[in-house]
């Protein structure tokens, strides 16, 4: 991109920043920046859509502080858990089921990815599988931010060898749904987090303002993601469905963010930092139930 001392450096500066913004989804947000206690995931509607279910990492999982700490062992009562025994609030399960008419099981967990840390997503489709859940259901995955940011910060490897291998690791959990007699897998795509000029709002402490935080672009990542996504489901015999357009001018610099802030008083109701609203929730929900 530059010379080996200017724009080359600047690239791989751009790429940490971008990683720690993008860490914060997976750690800051899952492990202590919970803000907000709501355990109120409603029952799953009533199904008459046939089966689903739903793997993947925090952003669908979406546990409050609450959950997540149930889910972790400690003794609360009236926990929400997933079917793994992670904390969750089923929000984005319990949109999908409103639009599909779908009865949807829950096996997300906060800190999963598909080939890099906490549960592998493959392992919760095989989990699925054992049950009895997989076959003749539809299988809805949403992961793979935990895939980017400990290979550029960690290895300094190119996106593009991080979105290969995570187009390789889609496909394998894409595989081993078909195999298990899955009707249908949908891989879903990342909302919208940047704007067109790549920025994100790190920070928004003032209604109606929004101030991109200095240095920091991911949209280089969040693109390798979604085709990642693209060519993991197309290699894998599953079909890809693209959040962007229902997320269209709902980017993390919106007054509408589905995507909050690390530091975010202005945002409609979450649970999470760095993770999806309430509203988000419910619309890409409802959208994936329907694609």
């Amino acid at each position: 991109m530059s010379t080996r001392h200017s724009r080359a450096a600047g690239h791989r500066l751009r790429n940490r920043i971008a990683a720690t913004a993008t860490a914060a989804l997976a750690v800051a947000g899952i492990a202590a920046g919970a803000i907000a206690i709501s355990g109120d995931g409603a029952p799953a509607a009533e199904a008459d859509g046939g089966l689903a279910v739903l793997v993947g990492d925090s952003l669908p999982a979406n546990p409050d502080i609450y959950n997540y700490l149930a889910g972790k062992g400690v003794s609360l009562p009236d926990p929400i858990l997933s079917r793994t025994g992670c904390g969750t609030d089923n929000r984005f399960a319990d949109a999908i089921a409103s639009s599909s008419g779908q009865n949807v099981q829950n096996y997300t967990c906060a800190g999963a990815s598909y080939r890099t840390g906490g549960a592998h997503v493959i392992d919760q489709v095989n989990e699925a599988a054992a049950n009895g859940d997989i076959a003749g259901a539809t299988v809805y995955m949403l992961a793979g931010a935990n895939d980017t940011y400990p290979y550029i910060l960690n290895d300094h490897m190119p996106v593009s060898e991080i979105q290969e291998n995570l187009k390789n690791s889609i496909a394998d959990a894409v595989r081993a749904a078909k195999n298990a007699g899955a009707a249908d897998v949908k891989v879903l795509g990342m909302p919208h987090i940047t704007n067109a000029a790549g920025e994100v709002c790190a920070i928004n402490l003032i209604p109606d303002v929004n101030v991109p935080t200095f240095g920091v672009n991911i949209s280089e990542v969040e693109w390798a993601m979604e085709q990642a996504g693209i060519d993991g489901a197309a290699a894998g015999g599953g079909r890809f469905v693209s959040l962007k357009a229902a997320s269209e001018g709902h980017e993390m610099c919106s007054n509408d963010r589905y995507i909050v802030g690390i530091i975010d008083t202005t945002s409609t109701r979450r649970n999470l930092p760095l993770h999806m609203t309430d509203e988000g929730h419910s619309v890409l929900g409802a959208y994936a139930g329907l694609a």
